[in-house]
């Protein structure tokens, strides 16, 4: 079979082209995680002589280093000639195969694997399935999410009480933090997106409600039904939507834990923010959080679904201030290893440095 790097070379000798390829990284242009992972990895990218940039759209792209930031870029681009005419990376997340739309996918990817040069994940999780899948370990790279350390820090005792008043919650409350979206589509969510685990958030506040004075507080859009089962439980809560994804990093001020109650993740960006936000961090075995997280060390962790085991571990928090304050310090610690400029290094010398070594 003729490799990928032999038929972009060709091309790119046909039309004339000369010089070392450029990164294209391409996502939705949506304000959100995948477009803020592009563009911190396109920002570090000069630093070691690859120009980079960020797009929504490489169909007209020849001898270059395009890297899809998600399975559904990927789909797109498998329809196009982009595919064909440069040096491929494609990113996966996270996915089940019991879900038609990913089986769907996945197996469109697997069956063209040889227009890729890498296929990116973040997690150990998602690694070992893709893996057991039939990706080859030649073409597989696990790299994490990193996170903006300047914009997500820890505050102090006075910012985090004064972050309370603002925000209009309670002196006394016991503040969980839920950032992320977790209902169908982007209106009211009233339908669950259930792999993001709103019946299990519900559920572990349910159990907690009687024990302390627990209030919610959640970001992101379509969180209908999470709010409705609030409302149901008559538990305080606060939602606000932003339409700068950074704006999040002055919520974390007011928490006292964050909650990941999901059943299946590619991150989530939360576990690593709330880790660099000196926040105590609880969290179902899902994404990058095993691989971030020492249970008992810089987090707690709980199996998928174990609302019981969830709520035990905020209890403790809420009981043990001195628990939380052991647990966000050594998180502060560790997170220093996943500054985006460490991650974008890793990018570089994981993935687009051997592309560029076979060019050359």
């Amino acid at each position: 079979m003729v490799s990928v790097r032999y038929l972009a070379r060709k091309l790119k000798h046909k039309l004339g082209l000369s010089g070392r390829p450029e990164l294209y990284f391409v996502v939705p242009e949506v304000n959100w995680i995948l477009d803020w992972v592009a563009h911190y990895v396109a920002q570090e990218m000069p630093t070691f002589g690859l120009p980079a940039r960020k797009i929504s759209f490489a169909d007209k792209l020849v001898g270059q280093i395009v890297h899809f930031g998600s399975l559904w870029e990927i789909q797109a681009g498998l329809q196009q000639s982009v595919m064909r005419n440069n040096y491929v990376v494609g990113t996966i997340f996270h996915g089940i195969r019991e879900d038609p739309g990913f089986e769907i996918a996945l197996n469109s990817v697997i069956q063209n694997q040889h227009v890729f040069n890498k296929i990116h994940t973040a997690s150990s999780i998602m690694e070992e399935r893709l893996l057991s899948w039939g990706i080859p370990r030649d073409k597989l790279i696990n790299i994490p999410l990193g996170v903006d350390l300047e914009r997500f820090k820890a505050v102090s005792n006075e910012e985090h009480k004064t972050a309370r008043q603002r925000l209009g919650i309670p002196e006394t409350a016991f503040v969980i933090g839920s950032f992320h979206k977790d209902g169908v589509g982007h209106q009211d969510g009233l339908e669950p997106k259930l792999i993001k685990g709103p019946d299990v958030l519900l559920d572990v506040v349910s159990k907690l409600k009687s024990k302390i004075p627990v209030f919610v507080y959640l970001t992101a859009p379509a969180r209908g039904y999470v709010i409705e089962g609030l409302r149901k439980l008559g538990i305080a809560y606060r939602h606000d939507v932003f339409e700068d994804y950074h704006a999040v990093a002055h919520s974390y001020a007011a928490l006292d834990a964050y909650l990941v109650a999901s059943r299946e993740e590619g991150g989530p960006s939360g576990v690593l923010e709330a880790q660099a936000s000196g926040v105590p961090l609880v969290s179902t075995r899902v994404g990058l959080a095993p691989d971030l997280v020492q249970h008992g060390h810089n987090g707690l962790l709980a199996e998928v679904e174990d609302s019981v085991g969830l709520a035990e571990h905020l209890l403790a928090l809420a009981q043990d201030r001195a628990l939380g304050r052991r647990l966000a310090a050594n998180a502060l610690e560790s997170i220093q290893a996943y500054g985006w400029p460490s991650i974008a290094a890793r990018y570089y010398h994981e993935i687009y440095k051997p592309i560029l070594d076979e060019v050359n």
